[in-house]
């Protein structure tokens, strides 16, 4: 099992990476009536570019999958994506600080980031720099994949048919289009459920 420290790291690479899947899982279910743009690429739907957010949500379930279970790979993938991340950060602060903001249509958010960001995308650079330099010098005992992990799976996966429901045929910016969005953003910080080890309960012998 990851250490506290470790799983810091892990939170924080799964709050960066949201912005893959939620484009990734809304372009699916929401169809043409969601627009969506990303690091210069958008499109509707599944159309456009919409295999950039696919891609980068597949490589992000195989990094968690991988620091969940203590791989050293995955925790220099995750050190060099905060980084690259935290410079992005700072570049966009730096051309356009008023234009460096956090904004969900579906939900009415639109909050600046321009203070914040660069000092929380820097404490996760050099937090995940510290974990993948420890995970390194330490190694960890994984417990094996058992049947929590597959509860997790079947019960992540079973919300899927919702959330086609809930974007599918709600309205943009609608009640459900929102409960939808919600439940995928819960679902994504929940995905590591799946990976996280979990302890074998052994049966004890009669005496």
């Amino acid at each position: 099992m990851p250490d506290r420290i470790a799983r810091t790291g892990i939170g924080l690479f799964t709050l960066t990476t949201l912005v893959f899947w939620l484009p990734a899982v809304r372009g699916a279910f929401d169809g043409p009536s969601y627009q969506w743009g990303l690091f210069g690429l958008g499109g509707r739907g599944v159309g456009g570019d919409y295999w950039f957010p696919v891609v980068g949500a597949s490589g992000a379930l195989a990094v968690l999958a991988g620091a969940w279970r203590c791989r050293r790979w995955a925790f220099v993938v995750l050190a060099a994506w905060s980084v690259v991340v935290f410079v992005a950060v700072l570049a966009a602060v730096t051309s356009n600080p008023a234009g460096f903001r956090f904004r969900g249509d579906t939900l009415g958010i639109d909050v600046s980031l321009a203070w914040i960001g660069p000092l929380l995308f820097g404490s996760g650079a050099i937090l995940s720099l510290v974990v993948a330099w420890r995970q390194f010098r330490h190694s960890r005992a994984v417990a094996p994949w058992n049947r929590r992990n597959v509860q997790w799976a079947v019960v992540l996966a079973a919300a899927l048919p919702f959330q086609f429901v809930l974007l599918r045929f709600g309205s943009p910016g609608s009640l459900s289009d929102q409960i939808g969005v919600l439940v995928t953003i819960v679902q994504w910080f929940m995905v590591g459920r799946i990976f996280r080890p979990y302890a074998t309960l052994q049966a004890q012998p009669k005496q």
